[in-house]
């Protein structure tokens, strides 16, 4: 699962837009689109994010940051 079927999927199941989800973590509506759509092709840029974006949006919707940074879970990454 990359990060943006874990993006998507946190959308999908908060039942919100990309454009209130963008509001809710404090980054433009662009930026999200890029990372939900696998970032920009042949490159690796924005296929990942900071752990400071990971931690707000865990906070923000409470997910795991080591699932939306990895998808891993903090159990899976300890096994």
């Amino acid at each position: 699962m990359t990060l943006a079927d874990r993006l998507n999927q946190i959308i999908a199941e908060q039942k919100i837009t990309k454009r209130e989800f963008a509001r809710r973590v404090g980054i433009s509506e662009n930026y999200l689109y890029i990372l939900t759509n696998n970032g920009r092709k042949n490159t690796d840029q924005n296929k990942t994010i900071s752990t400071t974006l990971a931690k707000l949006i865990a906070v923000e919707f409470g997910y795991s940051a080591d699932w939306i940074l990895n998808g891993e879970t903090e159990n899976e990454s300890n096994t």
